[in-house]
């Protein structure tokens, strides 16, 4: 079997692939610009498990600007670079995880007859995703968004569930002694949820140990907790967390959700469409966490961390009956739409 990759934009466009990549079996392959998702797949590129192909693609901004105007020209090549490549390789099915990336591979799918399945992982679809729905022979979803989407599951990369505690805990500087309270903002977030941080860190370490991703390029300056850029080993930082603070993006919400670690989300409103909203909604309805507003004050924070805390068993048991997981089901039908072919 022989499968195209594609979707980008953001890591949360990209992991999932990655994901799958280390599931499915057969000839791999994936076809992205020569950004994001050229340098987080390439260590499977060097390892030979994955063909990396180039094409150019255009962002759509949310807001009035001459680019867009430009937009269906370059689309309009960026299908046709697509479609060049998918006839080089002529594959069994192509994978969309969305991003304004994976349109012009499942339009150029399309019109070569090959089968495409896209995957949406908010409770709202994308912009790239409405966009290249009518091109696609099958939608799967992490929740109910749309009548025409099969409801899968959230696809969590595996190396997650194998975490070390101590090499978490050393990672961080930490003993062991107190629970972990881990904040991590991605990257348009971070900002805010760095300076939440800063102000709510002197209260609340003395009960937690304190550990901040600031995000790349940003940083943070108080005694009490710890903080670095990015983690390459997060499985590592998820296995020694008790809780965590973190924005409303799906993927980080559902890989939280699957390791037990109950959580406070802080969604990001006003550089999103709103879908980091419905998320925290979703998550917190299922008592799973407990959401708070992107204005909250640190004395929010503080009251809603010791809450969840003290009530984490309640949340963990709520999180397990969620069976948030649905990476083995996404394979399934995949496979199952590239035997149809």
């Amino acid at each position: 079997m022989k499968i195209v990759f594609c979707g980008g934009g953001t890591a949360g466009h990209v992991t999932p692939n990655i994901a799958l990549i280390n599931t499915l079996k057969g000839e791999k392959f994936y076809i992205g610009t020569d950004a994001m998702e050229k340098q987080l797949t390439q260590p499977l590129v060097d390892s030979k498990q994955l063909q990396y192909f180039t094409i150019t693609a255009s962002k759509f901004e949310r807001k009035f600007t001459l680019k867009n105007l430009l937009l269906p020209f370059r689309l309009i090549r960026s299908v046709s670079q697509s479609k060049k490549i998918l006839k080089q390789i002529s594959p069994d099915v192509v994978f969309s995880k969305g991003g304004y990336v994976g349109l012009p591979v499942v339009i150029a799918a399309h019109m070569l007859k090959i089968p495409a399945v896209i995957h949406e992982s908010d409770s709202s679809m994308g912009l790239a995703n409405k966009l290249a729905l009518p091109f696609c022979t099958k939608l799967l979803s992490t929740f109910p968004c749309h009548k025409k989407a099969t409801v899968c599951g959230a696809i969590i990369r595996k190396q997650l569930y194998s975490g070390d505690k101590q090499k978490g805990l050393s990672q961080m500087k930490f003993d062991g002694k107190k629970p972990v309270l881990l904040f991590t903002g991605g990257s348009l977030g971070a900002d805010t949820l760095n300076k939440l941080a800063q102000k709510c860190a002197p209260e609340l370490s003395e009960k937690f140990d304190i550990f901040v991703l600031t995000g790349k390029g940003k940083t943070v300056s108080s005694k009490y907790l710890h903080h670095q850029p990015y983690s390459a080993n997060i499985e590592d930082i998820f296995s020694a967390t008790s809780i965590a603070v973190t924005r409303g993006g799906s993927n980080t919400l559902c890989e939280l959700t699957a390791l037990n670690i109950p959580f406070v989300v802080i969604p990001l409103e006003k550089c999103s469409r709103g879908e980091q909203k419905v998320n925290a909604q979703y998550f917190s309805q299922c008592h799973a966490g407990i959401a708070l507003p992107d204005d909250c004050t640190p004395e929010q924070l503080t009251e809603a961390i010791n809450t969840l805390y003290k009530n984490r068993k309640l949340y963990v048991s709520s999180q397990k009956q969620m069976r948030i997981d649905g990476t083995k089901e996404v394979a399934q039908q995949i496979e199952c739409v590239a035997k149809s072919k």
